[in-house]
């Protein structure tokens, strides 16, 4: 039997010669899953520094990035041979890339691996009619599609990359495939894809008359597929312990892919999910499979599975027959308290029977697989524990799985915890365990989820090439929200030492969209760091000099249109189908669609703004695109390839001054087949590479805005489910809502059991998408133009939710905002991100509380509606007049109520007291001789 560590050096050449370029074909680099190349003769602590290493390159997908990016040197791919770079997207796309020359931004191939009349899911499909949603309809661990999650494998032998994928018909039926694609032209081998299937006896969850079906509508495809002995293995867990679900583990032939082995963790019972943070199943030297499992059914007995063998460690032969297993003494405990034991995966220590995994209580057991000692009481069995969060409670989880490195000073393993620092232990071969002495990094993360992912770097043993990278939220809970990222590089002999270099420390390194559960990949020189920005960052040794002499300005991006349907010989149309602020000019579209509502093929693109130079020099600009493109800088046209075309790099060559503002337009078609359009630049001491967003410049329209904020009206000591009352206990006008409280209020208000309503009018500016972004703990609700976009009236931590609206430019928008605290912390926030602006607070010269006197909005609004408060707010653009009359009819026309206004003190608006069913109502109003009409409804 081969061990793990030889297998991967059959496979990788590159292990064995340091002047050989590497590979990494499975995630965390071997089977082991240590995490660690001892092969990087480039990287080391002398240019890991500011001044020479930086981003050398931006590679543009369709969507979030997942799964690990994997790397094969010497693949051809048609007349290129070298490194490339796999990347799969949760749009169940895969990328191929040159990973030798990263500037080549454009992809080699680009395949989507969606079947006809298949889509890659997104969580609002995540329903049921007996079952709900997970999470109760808050299920955020996801931001969006989810196709590719589970990192692939590649068999270099055979070409071929395995992965994993996820779809939904238009009918809401779910599939699950397993893909065996040639890595040399991203087309699918033969008996691809196979639809995954399978069942075992037993009547757990979900079972009928004694049989369980894997069910891919509630099986989350999470962990690294595994390659192993010419057999994939496919694991998965759930969404939000939402089911009927198992932890399945399936076994297919790599070369016909058909279902060879199938292990249910939990036949009798439920749960038992297999998600490890993404990390793939283990293998020991002794040919056996380990992984680790979370919440679910956990027999006491140990002999048997009896319910199943949740919250344990589990050694498996590779037919999937359990041989044994370590189940922690708490057990029951992490069950009931969410504290999955199998939050991340199974380290084993290279060429020893060492297992380290780890827990969402801040620690990670150290067992023997020579002696894994099943349950017992105390976990006498337990050689030793490492302790990565000694908080123990709140967010504290190990995630990712810790990783190794074995360097002339010793042998270490390393994890970062949520809300806490970097830790590196020390191992005793001697003995199997740990020294209690370990060092520990100065970065301490925000507290929340879901820690750092880890990678680590070498030549061979010597410590001054050592490097632990580390991935991570740079601010803020990365769980159930998107969140900016950072990856910063420690010395591996000693992380206490400080950061060698921080993704943080330059804008020009700036990281994106942190991926939750990705570790970065390094080889040759380069570490590629997936994002949730629809791109991986690449980054390596500049080619300038000393990077930290050229300055570089605060620019956002160029103003993006987006026409569908419209053809290279036609114009551009007066106004464009979707407008917004794109960073750059770095699209590989493939055949999916460029922008929301714009067709796949035969659409236009145009982008405008200014472009500003950081150095006085001759530039070259790169337009890489496939059919037409035109460029102007300053309205002198310096590209016009008009015509269908593969993909072609165009040049054209400027003089930039340093600081001045250059007009920039670009135009682009697409008529057919794959669509890609990539702007660079290069000069003297800059390597060709995307134009980054800090220099280029959006143009927005000029809206007069001299807002101040809305009308705010607190409640003290209401209960959450009890109607607002008529009159709030503070009426005030707040400049901003962002508001994190704490365990406080406002002043004036109960700390606890109090309610909010924020009114008034919110301004666009370029008409197009809004995001508007709304976090709050406890219940939040939001109209916009007097229509509920979110409903999220429950307890809950500070959870963040965001809806996307179109919007008129420069209008005033109707927006209200209702929110109550029932206890511990209080918070409320209002973001938004518009067609030409990042995400930001917002500002008070944005938010009125009346309507633009001068705008055609409607004349006779009413709000909330639907309405759950009992309370009415009308309003009436040129203001109420004496004697004017308010009726409300139920939906039989029938006359419940009349008031008659005695005078104008109320202005443009009236509050208007509501007792009433559960109905549809509507409220005529007579002024000034005209008659005006609304219905709405009471919930």
């Amino acid at each position: 039997m081969l061990k793990p560590y030889s297998f991967l050096l059959l496979l990788v050449p590159g292990f064995l010669f340091s002047q050989t370029k590497v590979s990494v074909i499975t995630q965390h680099n071997d089977l082991y899953r240590t995490g660690w190349n001892n092969k990087e003769t480039i990287l080391n602590h002398s240019n890991v520094a500011s001044s020479k290493f930086t981003c050398i390159g931006t590679l543009a997908v369709d969507d979030e990035v997942y799964a690990q990016p994997l790397l094969l040197q010497q693949a051809t791919i048609g007349s290129y041979t070298g490194s490339v770079l796999y990347v799969a997207t949760v749009n169940n796309s895969i990328y191929a890339f040159n990973a030798d020359d990263v500037s080549s931004a454009a992809a080699l191939w680009h395949v989507n691996l969606n079947p006809a009349g298949q889509r890659a899911p997104a969580i609002e499909d995540l329903k049921d009619p007996q079952r709900g949603r997970p999470c109760g309809g808050n299920y955020r661990d996801f931001s969006g599609r989810f196709g590719i999650v589970g990192t692939p494998v590649i068999d270099t032998l055979s070409k071929t990359l395995f992965v994993s994928t996820k779809t939904i018909d238009n009918n809401g039926q779910f599939y699950a495939y397993i893909n065996a694609i040639d890595i040399r032209t991203g087309q699918h081998r033969p008996g691809s894809p196979k639809l995954i299937t399978a069942q075992s006896n037993g009547n757990g969850d979900g079972s009928v008359n004694g049989i369980i079906r894997y069910d891919a509508k509630y099986q989350n495809q999470r962990p690294a597929l595994l390659l192993y002995n010419n057999t994939i293995y496919v694991a998965s867990a759930s969404y939000c312990d939402w089911g009927p679900y198992h932890g399945w583990i399936l076994g297919y032939d790599a070369a016909t892919l058909n279902l060879s082995y199938s292990f249910n963790a939990t036949p009798n019972g439920w749960a038992g999910g297999i998600w490890m943070a993404g990390q793939g199943i283990s293998v020991g030297d002794d040919g056996n499979l380990y992984v680790v499992t979370g919440n679910g059914t956990t027999g006491a007995d140990n002999n048997n599975m009896l319910g199943g063998r949740s919250e344990s460690l589990i050694k498996l032969t590779p037919q999937l027959t359990m041989l044994d297993w370590f189940t922690p003494s708490n057990y029951e405990y992490l069950d009931i308290v969410d504290l999955d034991y199998g939050s991340d995966g199974v380290l084993i220590v290279p060429n020893s029977s060492t297992t380290v995994s780890g827990s969402k209580e801040g620690i990670s057991y150290v067992v023997d697989y020579n002696n894994m000692g099943r349950l017992k009481p105390n976990n006498s069995q337990v050689k030793d524990t490492l302790e990565f969060n000694p908080a123990r409670v709140g967010y504290v989880h190990v995630h990712g799985s810790p990783v190794y490195a074995k360097l002339s000073t010793g042998e270490f393993v390393y994890a970062w915890a949520e809300s806490f620092k970097i830790r590196q232990f020390t191992y005793d071969r001697s003995n199997g365990i740990f020294s209690n002495s370990f060092k520990q990094g100065n970065r301490n993360l925000d507290y929340g989820m879901p820690g750092a992912m880890l990678s680590l770097s070498s030549n061979n043993d010597d410590t001054a090439s050592a490097i632990v990278w580390a991935c991570f939220p740079t601010s803020g809970n990365a769980n159930n929200q998107v969140r900016p990222g950072s990856i910063a590089a420690y010395r591996a002999n000693d992380v206490s030492a400080g950061e060698l270099w921080s993704s943080d420390i330059h804008r020009r390194d700036s990281l994106g969209n942190f991926a939750k559960f990705n570790s970065p990949t390094i080889a040759n020189g380069k570490v590629f760091v997936p994002t949730f920005s629809n791109a991986v960052k690449v980054y390596g040794i500049g080619c300038n000099g000393s990077l930290d002499n050229i300055e570089y300005d605060n620019g956002t991006g160029l103003k993006g249109e987006y026409f569908t349907n419209s053809n290279s010989s036609s114009g551009y149309p007066n106004a464009a189908n979707f407008v917004r602020l794109d960073n750059n000019v770095n699209f590989n579209w493939g055949t999916g669609n460029a922008a929301e509502g714009i067709s796949n093929d035969i659409f236009k693109v145009r982008w405008t703004g200014s472009i500003k130079s950081p150095t006085s020099d001759n530039y070259t600009i790169y337009i890489t695109a496939s059919d037409g493109v035109r460029l102007w800088i300053n309205n002198a046209m310096l590209m016009d390839s008009w015509s269908d075309k593969n993909t072609t790099t165009h040049s054209a060559n400027i003089f930039l001054e340093k600081g001045r503002e250059y007009d920039i337009r670009i135009e682009y078609y697409s008529n057919a087949a794959s669509s890609s359009c990539i702007l660079q630049w290069s000069a003297p001491g800059i390597c060709k590479q995307v134009i980054p967003s800090f220099q280029l410049f959006a143009k927005s329209v000029n809206c007069n805005s001299n807002g101040s904020g809305l009308l705010a009206e607190y409640y003290s000591n209401v209960q959450p489910a009890a109607p607002f009352p008529i009159n709030p206990t503070i009426t005030k006008l707040e400049p901003q809502v962002n508001f994190n409280w704490g365990g406080a209020s406002p002043q004036g208000i109960s700390n606890d059991l109090f309610k909010a309503v924020f009114k008034g009018y919110v301004q666009s500016l370029d008409s197009g998408s809004y995001t508007f972004y709304l976090t709050a703990d406890d219940g939040v609700r939001l109209w916009i133009n007097n229509q509920l976009l979110i409903d999220k009236w429950i307890d809950q931590a500070a959870t963040e939710y965001a809806v996307t609206v179109t919007l008129p430019k420069c209008t005033r928008n109707s927006i209200r905002i209702e929110f109550y605290e029932n206890g511990g912390d209080a918070v409320c926030r209002l973001e938004w991100r518009g067609p030409l602006f990042a995400r930001q607070v917002v500002p008070a010269f944005r938010l009125f509380t009346e309507a633009d006197p001068s705008a055609g909005n409607d004349d006779f609004i009413i709000y909330p509606n639907p309405n759950r408060i009992q309370n009415l707010t009308v309003q009436l653009r040129n203001g109420f007049q004496l004697g004017d009359e308010l009726v409300l009819y139920d939906i039989l026309g029938r006359k419940l109520n009349q008031v008659r206004i005695s005078s104008t003190s109320q202005g443009s608006t009236w509050q208007l007291p509501l007792r009433l069913p559960a109905g549809v109502y509507t409220l005529r109003l007579l002024s000034g001789g005209k008659t005006f009409s609304k219905k709405f409804v009471v919930l």
